[in-house]
């Protein structure tokens, strides 16, 4: 095993081949691709929005319907196409804001560029495939493809915007503006193909419609001092991570916001993520949509894990949210917790394991001020209920991990319109304080 190891991977550190080991022996011995459903027309799956005279359908393809409508394996070079019809049956001219879409957008002519070869594709059809037409040809193509942004009164325009490839889920907004107005259509899709752990919840029936209970603030700060400090570990007995995040909006809101900020869904865990979080650990490679551990609140795993990865997969923000059995002005109440990933060390519980760090009121800050520059923060405060602990007097998650915290949870609520920092509002309720990091805490 150790000889076959090194010829596939290279040779890696005695630690960091037992990690991989143990991943192999988990997870089994083979790698296969999460397959990806194919779809004779992708714009039949497109998804329509309205505003007054204006209807806007947008579609995420995949790298296998990209690959068979370009004839380029452009995921290859990390170019997704978004395709656009927006259909104006207004009087007035309307341009189509591409930062939008994505601030980062690939022109025309530079996608031709970066495909003006086939020879760097691993692929076994593609090897051997040599340069399909001139460069001039693959300009004008991507060219005449790409969507006019201007739209013209009582007119339809349809085309591609050339995005950098999201893994598992699309998350961007076509805005249009014109003479002193704007229109803006949020969408959030997944890439067909993925299999994201909240794909597994059916959050209509998480709760008969008896047992929802709508509250106005002071009645959402009392349940929430009621909630437990922690949630639960695997064994679904010991306390976990602190539970110390909520976030209140429309489910689909809340996961195009964390999406627009860099915020990647989860795999659900099976052989080929699982083997491909280890060969991310070993080699130090970033995994977008690396999966997550279940943790346990209201009798269930979390509904929804998303995470926001730095450049290798032992490093992370991650976040597990679970649907609360109340609303808050009729507007959904999601509970969770956050905490920063900081390396990998060995369990006696789960054997392999993140190690998070132990200021987790840290990542409670960060997730407060990337909402917040998200423009759709429109208020924040603090309740009791995950009680206080120092270096001196440490509590320890489910893996064994210490943590320290000033014993609040976080509530974000989100508005529907674009927010100003100076137009959040404070909730008067607990106050947060800061925490300073000794050189202690770490070990």
């Amino acid at each position: 095993m150790k000889l076959k190891m090194i010829r596939c991977f290279g040779k890696v550190g005695p630690i960091r081949a037992i990690v991989l080991l143990l991943f192999l022996l988990l997870a089994g011995c083979t790698i296969s691709p999460t397959p990806q459903t194919e779809s004779m027309d992708y714009r039949a799956r497109a998804e329509t929005q309205i505003d007054r005279g204006v209807q806007v359908s947008a579609v995420v393809l995949s790298p296998e319907e990209t690959k068979k409508s370009f004839e380029i394996p452009l995921a290859n070079k990390g170019v997704q196409p978004i395709w656009l019809e927006i259909e104006n049956t207004e009087d007035k001219e309307f341009f189509l804001m591409l930062l939008s879409i994505d601030p980062d957008y690939f022109s025309p002519s530079e996608v031709a560029w970066m495909s003006r070869s086939y020879g760097e594709s691993n692929l076994d059809d593609e090897e051997g495939l040599k340069e399909k037409g001139s460069l001039g040809d693959k300009i004008e193509m991507f060219m005449d493809r790409h969507i006019p942004v201007v739209v013209p009164p009582r007119s339809t325009v349809s085309g591609y915007v050339y995005t950098n490839l999201d893994p598992g889920r699309k998350a961007f907004e076509v805005t249009l503006f014109g003479d002193n107005e704007a229109r803006r259509f949020e969408f959030v899709q997944l890439v067909p193909g993925f299999k994201a752990d909240f794909m597994q919840v059916d959050f209509d029936q998480l709760y008969p419609p008896n047992e929802l209970q709508d509250l106005d603030l002071e009645g959402l700060r009392q349940y929430l001092e009621t909630l437990p400090c922690c949630v639960l570990g695997g064994d679904r007995e010991t306390a976990g991570d602190p539970l110390n995040l909520v976030i209140i909006g429309d489910g689909t809101h809340v996961l195009a916001t964390l999406a627009r900020r860099g915020w990647d869904l989860t795999e659900t865990m099976h052989g080929a993520s699982m083997l491909s979080t280890a060969i991310s650990s070993v080699f130090g490679l970033k995994y977008r949509t690396s999966p997550v551990s279940p943790l346990y609140l209201f009798g269930r795993p979390q509904d929804i894990a998303l995470q926001k990865s730095r450049s290798t997969v032992d490093e992370r923000n991650h976040l597990r949210l679970w649907r609360a059995p109340v609303t808050l002005n009729g507007k959904k109440v999601f509970v969770g917790q956050i905490s920063r990933d900081i390396g990998v060390k060995f369990s006696s519980k789960t054997i392999i394991t993140h190690k998070i760090d132990p200021v987790v009121d840290e990542a409670r800050l960060y997730i407060t001020m990337d909402i917040a520059a998200s423009q759709t923060l429109r208020a924040v405060g603090y309740v009791k209920g995950v009680g206080y602990s120092d270096r001196k007097t440490p509590r320890f998650n489910y893996t064994d991990d210490p943590f320290y915290t000033d014993g609040l949870r976080v509530v974000l609520i989100l508005g529907e319109d674009r927010l100003s920092l100076d137009s959040i509002e404070d909730l008067p309720w607990e106050r947060a304080t800061e925490r300073k990091q000794n050189k202690e805490d770490i070990k």
